[in-house]
């Protein structure tokens, strides 16, 4: 049972440090203007930004839990658009090369 439990372990690091590696291949590729990046995620980065650093609190009168999970939820927000645009990302990579050959 320990042997199946480092299996997937290693293999979720192993998917983690994948999808880091394609994320920052894609910022690299955004900044050298080689793939433009979806509305969305221009949307989503400039109004999280905007929220975090925003001194106006929204939630002023609650609990510190609750301060704290609007940010979290921002969070979550962003890493899940992040996510789709690495997907959207590598079918990109993928279309470049099949028209290369």
């Amino acid at each position: 049972m320990d042997q199946i439990s480092n299996i997937s372990k290693q293999a979720f690091k192993k998917s983690i440090t994948k999808k880091r590696n394609t994320f920052w291949q894609m910022m690299k590729c955004i900044a050298k203007f080689q793939y433009k990046p979806s509305l969305l995620l221009i949307l989503t980065f400039i109004g999280a930004t905007i929220y975090i650093i925003s001194p106006i609190p929204f939630f002023e009168q609650q609990p510190f839990f609750i301060r704290i999970l609007d940010d979290v939820l921002i969070l979550f927000v962003v890493l899940k658009v992040c996510s789709h645009e690495t997907h959207r990302y590598n079918r990109h990579k993928a279309k470049s090369r099949r028209y290369c050959e």
